[in-house]
């Protein structure tokens, strides 16, 4: 089998069709379909069994009887676990996939570059209800290749978008489990093995709406998460120090959100973990923020989180 092509959903009876028509609709290349519905209350499971009768040779279902947790990485680890493919692609139940080509132009792309762990490409960011055709993710100049440095930066790379060679990222690492995000600490695996390579071509399309899993969450909540992120994600030794500067950073924007919000004692003790994450922090603090640290800080210990 060449490719394997994973896809995880949760409470996406609007969406699941148009996900699962994007992927039978790929042309030249041999590849089989795992769908694991993480114990949806709508009528996700009823849409994904149609499609697994309508495709038996094509389509493999997997349904537990609870939901798996872990934010759907529990359900991918069993997907990934059952592939069969040399190289896996993903996707969430509430994207999908606009070219026809997209697999097979992928897997030509890895097979041609061996010094490639994983390829992604550009999609279109779409609003739901907005009206409009979207936002490219990337765009076409975006960089062709990216690695620890730029995934510790920001994640350039839409979830729906790339492809793995299978044991860059299997088996799933236990640390995997607890992080925020499941894609995102996917690509910090694979860029262990090899390169990044982007294709600037628009061949997906990543959907945002209210039933989202992250969508609707505060910025003090988005911060917690990527501290959360920066501390669980591990990365090759030469990266150590950046990924401690993240984490500085997540938490000074931490300390700011509390003292605009007047919670004062949160304030102080971001204030503190930044600075044990990246003593130099300390340094570039604005005067006011300052004294309101240097008023508390004797009196209140850092928290681990």
């Amino acid at each position: 089998m060449k490719v394997s092509v994973l896809i995880t959903a949760y409470q996406h009876e609007a969406y699941i069709a148009e996900c699962l028509d994007g992927v039978l609709a790929q042309q030249g290349v041999e590849f089989e379909l795992l769908v694991g519905d993480d114990a949806s209350t709508d009528g996700t499971r009823d849409v994904i069994s149609r499609y697994a009768c309508e495709h038996p040779d094509v389509v493999r279902a997997f349904f537990p009887e609870r939901n798996m947790g872990h934010g759907g990485k529990a359900m991918f680890d069993v997907l990934v676990d059952r592939a069969r493919g040399e190289y896996l692609a993903m996707l969430d139940g509430d994207d999908f996939w606009t070219s026809a080509d997209k697999l097979r132009r992928q897997v030509d792309y890895l097979d041609d570059h061996p010094e490639c762990a994983m390829c992604f490409h550009d999609v279109l960011r779409v609003l739901e209800g907005s009206g409009g055709v979207g936002e490219r993710q990337n765009g076409a100049d975006g960089p062709r290749a990216i690695d620890v440095r730029d995934l510790l930066d920001h994640c350039a790379v839409a979830a729906c978008s790339p492809m793995f060679r299978r044991e860059t990222i299997a088996p799933l690492p236990p640390w995997y489990f607890d992080l925020p995000w499941g894609d995102w600490s996917l690509y910090f695996m694979a860029a262990e093995h090899g390169e990044l390579h982007y294709l600037p071509d628009v061949m997906g399309v990543y959907r945002i709406h209210p039933g989202g899993m992250y969508q609707g969450l505060s910025r003090l909540q988005d911060l917690e998460n990527r501290t959360a992120f920066y501390r669980g994600v591990r990365v090759p030794a030469a990266y150590e120090r950046l990924r401690r500067r993240r984490i500085g950073a997540t938490y000074l924007k931490r300390a700011r959100e509390h003292d605009r919000l007047g919670q004062r004692t949160a304030m102080v003790r971001c204030l503190a973990r930044a600075i044990q994450a990246e003593p130099g922090i300390g340094l570039t603090l604005p005067g006011a923020l300052m004294e309101r640290w240097r008023g508390r800080a004797g009196t209140i210990r850092p928290d681990p989180g």
